[in-house]
């Protein structure tokens, strides 16, 4: 299934390496044709502490990956709720999916 979020590889960037202050860690992509595109910006204006900077970005990097790996799961998995927990594991998915996908 093709989702609507932009399609490239999102990438992490530690731009602690460059010694950002204002941008530490963020997310972009190359789209073609186009210079890259900030996916999002972990700005240093926040009050969360720069750890969960980092891995909110680097959850964000993998959004697309675990979106697809976990529709993929339900589409060669049918019918697979065949006890409460993965009754529960397969609504928790399909919610999941419908969070990342829904329209706004």
């Amino acid at each position: 299934m093709t989702y609507k979020h932009t399609q490239e590889e999102w990438v992490f960037n530690d731009n602690t390496l460059f010694n950002w202050v204002s941008t530490p860690y963020s997310v972009t992509c190359r789209k073609p044709g186009v210079h890259t595109v900030t996916i999002a910006a972990m700005r240093n204006l926040s009050s969360i502490p720069d750890e969960e900077k980092r891995a909110n970005a680097l959850l964000i990097t993998a959004a697309p990956d675990l979106l697809n790996a976990l529709a993929e799961l339900l589409r060669i998995f049918p019918g697979i709720e065949r006890n409460d927990k993965t009754i529960k594991a397969v609504v928790a998915a399909q919610a999941a999916i419908t969070k990342a996908t829904e329209q706004v």
